[in-house]
């Protein structure tokens, strides 16, 4: 399986120089061979954008939302005081060009099904291996109707804290209550906050493999390896692989 054959560079090899989710970081990425996590949004008028935040102010300084600003606006700011712009998906996958798997994370808080068509619009015709992830089970349910080959990853966490889900919709993303219905191929758990009783059942109830994230030193890797089948990691290179 392609995806579980390297550790995961979460948002590329980024440092002070190479911002994350910078076309530098994930070159870097590239040059070492990892697989590279990324996330996505839509600009105002439709592109695919990669960038984790809603907001824009933590990575460029400016204020407001990506989605409230146009992709040339965009592409006008800086990230992290370095010469390094906002991506678009469409030049990440020109830039990796099928070289290592790519973990997009679709950043989706109300599901139209608008951004995964135009995500699907730019992987249709891409050559390279890759995988769509998502917090949002209906992102993944809507992926796995329409293009059921693609491997998906439901992303799981125990930490709401910066979010303003409601009870139950915090116990449907806790106990994935949507497994059946999405068939992931593999859990992406959050290895700070994971409970037994997730473990369990992703363990005991489905085929689904477990990518933890995010390993950001060695020592936690080691301790973690034997859970899990790969990792996402950053801030540290991973001295072996499963």
């Amino acid at each position: 399986m392609f995806y579980l054959e390297r550790p995961i560079a979460h948002r590329g090899l980024h440092d002070d120089k190479s911002p994350e989710n910078s076309l530098g970081a994930f070159s870097k990425a590239l040059k070492k061979g990892y697989a590279i996590e990324l996330d996505i949004h839509l600009s105002k008028d439709l592109d695919v954008v990669v960038f984790h935040d809603e907001s824009l102010e933590r990575m460029t300084g400016s204020r407001g939302e990506i989605s409230q600003y146009v992709l040339q606006s965009l592409k006008n700011l800086r990230l992290a005081n370095t010469d390094e712009s906002i991506p678009t998906l469409k030049e990440v996958l020109e830039l990796v060009d099928g070289q290592v798997p790519i973990v997009i994370e679709v950043k989706c808080n109300k599901h139209d099904g608008i951004i995964e068509a135009e995500l699907m619009k730019l992987l249709v015709h891409y050559q390279g291996d890759y995988t769509i992830q998502s917090f949002n089970p209906y992102t993944l349910k809507w992926i796995r109707l329409h293009y059921p080959q693609v491997v998906l990853g439901l992303l799981v966490t125990n930490d709401f804290a910066n979010t303003k889900l409601k009870f139950y919709e915090k116990f449907v993303l806790r106990y994935m209550s949507f497994l059946p219905v999405i068939r992931p191929d593999y859990i992406g758990l959050d290895y700070e906050s994971f409970s037994l009783i997730q473990y369990f059942i992703i363990k005991k109830l489905t085929l689904a493999k477990i990518i933890f994230w995010t390993i950001a030193d060695e020592e936690t890797y080691i301790e973690c390896r034997e859970l899990c089948d790969n990792i996402i990691f950053e801030n540290f290179t991973p001295v072996e692989t499963k």
